[in-house]
């Protein structure tokens, strides 16, 4: 009896929505191959499934008694998936965000992993023979910064560094001197990026000095190539991993550096399953390793220039350029005083290029430079409109109206996908008078090529990059110059480093100012920020121009100085006037179905509960029931409570009742309220 009660038994963990882990027998002829972070093949109901172990106790234990176990049918691979301390950063995003620990592995391991690799990308044939690169010498401030970094390297220990430097200031170089530091004493480089866009231009810096120790992580791979970079950092062939937020959950043992680009870009927070912020666990992940943190940006955060400011991450700043070269000189183009001519029908008044925007591409193409335009809207036209009625014809599953495309024919629904043939007649009065209204990157990049027919104009967006393939293509097209015009939406905004490129032209600079979100004054200051800093970034000066209604809008006028310091100042009073982030952590609760009063009627029983919860004793606050700006998505109904708090400790309690009570979807540190 004791030698069946002593049987080992092995806690695993398989990727589902399941309470925690399950518990199988371990065969005694596996004893010796399994152990904590061993991928292992279990059966579940009738089927046979992956699962990982966390964790052994033995029948003895009294919570497994009166059941009957299942043993463990194999394990795949001797070497474990994960280490303890990989395993003590699952099980706190796990807690953090009051979800099953299934959800977290199944996020941190791709399917794609799950067999080991033929042939690894290690090999002499995939590799590139590397450039001989000679570092460049670093401005006074870079090597100030990379000294503050250093000292935390050299006594590894973990501590935060926001690097605030103005765009084309050489964040990237120190970034690869830190990268060099900790490679020197056998450790590993996290280099997160925003947007997979950026992750060629990185990975080539990275790999003139690194060579075959760089790893590339990011969706957009193929199956084949993600599982044979996996497996090389597994197996501690590649130290430096570069790659988007999944790259976050790398197998990296004895990190000592983690950098992230560009940090106050949305795209680190993961909309789906499970809502995590890379770049706040970029945090805890170091401080389990005892890692420097460089958290780097031109237009950082709100709430990480507030925690610099409190002293939670030393402010680390870049204040020139490399080779003093200066900031692009911006002007403002009242769109109000260029078009007046409209009221007495000048055709020229009609074009969404004003006049001076024409004029300084015109130059910049004779003198045989480059230029971006930027316009944040993808398609042809924003929406179709019966010119007699007023109908616009709007999605069938989504309650917003349709995108024109003109190079397809065809209005879609930027939400749920749906693609109807573009409209000749009105569905409601009948009339032919159909007009096309907004703008969007097809209509502007025609608007180029009808101004400027011997330029070389491409556009750059999701429908034209929408494979990695095409994406590095038309890059590539542009930096060689064989591109002269490069059109496109916020891709353009994203890092790239162009020498040749002297004007950024901003068809629109206002477009988003006025969305139903906190943050659309911050995404819109990031956006015309950084997308300003693409020009003037080689020997040549740069030149933007911005296009607005709202030429005196405290956004427009900070973005045009690039100031930061007068948009914070203004935008931190706001935030704490109305108990925003960072002066609250907040949770946004949606509820959905088919049928819009059923997702009123769970957002109702969860506001009584609430209620019941007293919102005043237990320090926290809400808004709502309202149905969200977008009411409906997908044929689903959307309903919304956003919870408040000025106590972490408060709002996680909040979730944990939630979540007990079946609320399915949480987003914990929302970073958009519509």
């Amino acid at each position: 009896m004791d030698q069946i009660a002593a049987t080992k038994v092995a806690q695993v963990v398989v990727p589902r929505p399941l309470p925690g882990p399950l518990s199988y027998l371990v065969p005694v002829a596996l004893e010796s191959s399994i152990q904590v972070g061993s991928l292992v093949q279990v059966p579940l109901s009738s089927k046979s499934i992956d699962g990982f172990v966390v964790g052994f106790t033995t029948l003895a234990d009294p919570a497994l008694q009166g059941f009957k176990l299942k043993k463990i049918l194999s394990v795949p691979f001797d070497k474990p998936m994960f280490s303890p301390k990989d395993l003590e950063f699952f099980l706190w995003i796990a807690d953090y965000y009051q979800l099953p620990i299934g959800e977290v592995f199944n996020s941190a391991f791709p399917r794609a992993i799950f067999k080991i690799p033929k042939r690894t990308v290690t090999k002499k044939s995939k590799e590139t023979t590397p450039e001989t690169i000679t570092p460049v010498e670093l401005t006074v401030d870079q090597a100030a910064a990379l000294c503050a970094v250093r000292q935390s390297i050299d006594a590894k220990r973990f501590k935060s560094f926001l690097l605030f430097g103005v765009t084309g200031s050489g964040k990237t170089e120190v970034y690869i001197r830190a990268a060099q530091a900790v490679i020197e004493q056998q450790r590993s480089a996290l280099i997160l990026v925003p947007e997979i866009a950026l992750t060629p231009q990185l990975r080539k810096r990275f790999e003139d000095r690194f060579h075959n120790q760089v790893a590339v992580l990011h969706s957009g791979l193929s199956e084949k190539v993600r599982r044979e970079f996996w497996w090389d950092i597994l197996n501690g062939t590649r130290k430096v991993v570069v790659g988007a937020r999944s790259a976050l959950f790398a197998p990296l043992e004895n990190i000592g550096l983690i950098v992230v680009d560009e940090e106050h870009e949305p795209s680190y927070k993961q909309e789906d399953r499970l809502r995590y912020s890379a770049r706040d666990l970029a945090l805890v992940r170091a401080r389990q390793h005892n890692a420097a943190t460089i958290l780097g940006s031109a237009t950082p955060a709100i709430e990480t220039f507030y925690a610099a400011e409190k002293g939670k991450h030393e402010l680390l700043q870049l204040r020139t350029r490399p080779a003093e070269r200066p900031m692009p000189e911006v002007q403002i183009v009242d769109l109000k005083n260029e078009y007046k001519e409209v009221l007495h029908g000048s055709k020229e008044a009609r074009l969404l290029l004003g006049r001076s925007l024409r004029d300084a591409l015109a130059e910049v193409l004779l003198r045989k430079e480059q230029a971006m335009i930027f316009i944040n809207r993808k398609g042809f036209s924003s929406f179709v409109m019966c010119g007699d009625c007023g109908e616009v014809p709007k999605c069938l599953n989504c309650s917003v109206s349709l995108t024109y495309y003109q190079r397809a024919r065809e209005m879609r629904c930027h939400y749920c996908g749906l693609r109807l043939p573009m409209v000749e007649q009105c569905a409601k009065c009948k009339s032919y008078e159909i007009k096309l209204m907004g703008m969007g990157s097809e209509l502007i990049e025609d608007e180029v090529k009808s101004l400027f027919p011997h330029a070389r104009v491409e556009r750059l967006d999701a429908d034209t990059a929408d494979t990695i393939k095409k994406l590095e293509a038309t890059l590539e097209r542009f930096r060689s110059g064989e591109t002269q015009v490069l059109v496109g939406t916020q891709m353009l905004a994203k890092g790239h480093d162009f020498p040749n490129v002297t004007l950024v032209g901003v068809v629109l600079a206002d477009m988003n100012l006025h969305l139903p979100d906190f943050r659309a004054g911050e995404r819109t200051f990031q956006l015309l920020a950084q997308v300003s800093g693409r020009a003037g970034r080689g020997s040549k000066p740069g030149r933007v121009i911005l296009q607005t209604l709202l030429p005196d809008h405290y956004v427009i006028q900070a973005a045009a100085t690039q100031d930061y310091l007068s948009f914070y100042k203004t935008e931190i009073e706001y935030r704490q006037q109305f108990g925003y982030p960072p002066f609250s952590r907040m949770a946004q609760l949606e509820f959905r179905d088919l049928k819009e009063e059923r997702a009123h009627e769970q957002a109702d029983r969860v506001r009584q509960l609430l209620d019941h919860l007293d919102p005043d004793a237990r320090g926290f606050s809400y808004l709502g029931p309202a149905a969200a700006s977008i009411a409906r998505i997908a044929n689903q109904f959307r309903w919304q409570i956003l919870v408040k708090s000025e106590k972490s400790s408060a709002l996680n309690a909040v979730i944990k009742t939630l979540r007990k009570e079946g609320v399915r979807f949480i987003d914990v540190d929302p970073v958009t309220t519509l």
